[in-house]
């Protein structure tokens, strides 16, 4: 027996396993961009969400004068020399 009797059409059968896996391959490809377009949307939804709300929500106020926690100094030079100021108002 000869190797063209036994193998008649391997062939035609190996490219037809070829194609058929490329073309799996093709569609997972394609399954993955659209996963990851999708994922990058929301994502980049969610980001926009987070700035929109920081944007608009309303802003601390400032601790009363004498309240625990840290303080705001603020330093200006004089003539005289330095001068240090506590819970000052900015302009």
């Amino acid at each position: 027996m000869n190797a063209t009797a036994t193998d008649f059409g391997s062939n035609a059968l190996g490219a037809f396993l070829r194609a058929t896996g490329l073309l799996v391959l093709a569609l997972g490809a394609a399954l993955a961009l659209v996963f990851a377009f999708f994922a990058a949307l929301v994502v980049g939804l969610m980001i926009a969400g987070a700035a929109l709300a920081m944007r608009l929500w309303p802003a601390r106020k400032r601790p009363a004068p004498g309240a625990s926690g840290p303080e705001t100094l603020e330093a200006r030079r004089t003539p005289d020399g330095w001068v240090v100021e506590t819970f000052s108002t900015r302009n």
